[in-house]
């Protein structure tokens, strides 16, 4: 019921919008072609945005399905996260971020789903640099000892607040902020679900020199 209620109060906005715009538009009281071309913008983007809150509604709806199986193979973990980063730094070049990668980059070999787990670390990467100031630095921290190894990404933003450190992962949690109009407040909860899959950990934690890190963590096979 909480789902459906979420759900019903995130299509609410965009479909009264593009209702008040088709209104207008059919009234015949837009006559300029400039004005005509701005509303149909604004119903475009609008549409968009539904299409993607949709997509990952979906998304997130077969991973939390039980019956539903990813297809599994041995892959190195490194290469899903190696291609997040450098989608990552294409995202980054207007802000000139700095990429770091500190610790041991040997093969991390699991058995996985290479285009989820790529998912997964390009959404923590993209609001790496979504919330990271120009000049800044997101740093990769990849931690190895006996059967369990860790991931981390982090980056100098103003962090999460506290209050929100146990909520993050929440469906539709993640609001509108000048960093993140695009967001379908799904992003996280879609991560934490393909970390799920794979029997890995993700947690939020904010560091004491400021900026948020999301580590990602398991084991070996």
């Amino acid at each position: 019921q909480d789902f459906l209620a979420s759900v019903s109060h995130e299509l609410k906005t965009p479909i009264t919008v593009l209702r008040g715009l088709l209104e207008l538009m059919t009234s015949g009281l837009v006559k300029d072609g400039d004005k005509k071309k701005d509303l149909f913008r604004q119903m475009t983007e609008n549409i968009l945005g539904m299409q993607r809150l949709v997509q990952d509604l979906f998304e997130l709806a077969r991973l939390q399905n039980v019956d539903f199986t990813i297809e599994k193979t041995e892959l190195n973990l490194m290469d899903p996260l190696e291609e997040a980063v450098q989608s990552g730094k294409q995202m980054a070049a207007g802000k000139n971020l700095a990429f770091t990668v500190q610790g041991n980059e040997a093969p991390i070999v699991i058995m996985g789903d290479y285009g989820r787990l790529r998912q997964m670390f390009l959404t923590i990467v993209d609001n790496a640099v979504k919330f990271s100031p120009s000049e800044g630095e997101i740093a990769i921290s990849i931690g190895q000892e006996g059967d369990t190894w860790s991931i981390a990404i982090s980056d100098e933003g103003k962090g999460v607040a506290p209050e929100e450190l146990d909520h993050i992962f929440d469906r539709f949690h993640s609001g509108k902020t000048k960093e993140n109009l695009d967001g379908t407040g799904l992003g996280l909860p879609i991560a934490k679900e393909i970390a799920l899959r794979h029997n890995m950990e993700i947690v939020a934690t904010n560091r004491e020199e400021g900026g948020a890190c999301f580590t990602v963590s398991g084991k070996f096979i």
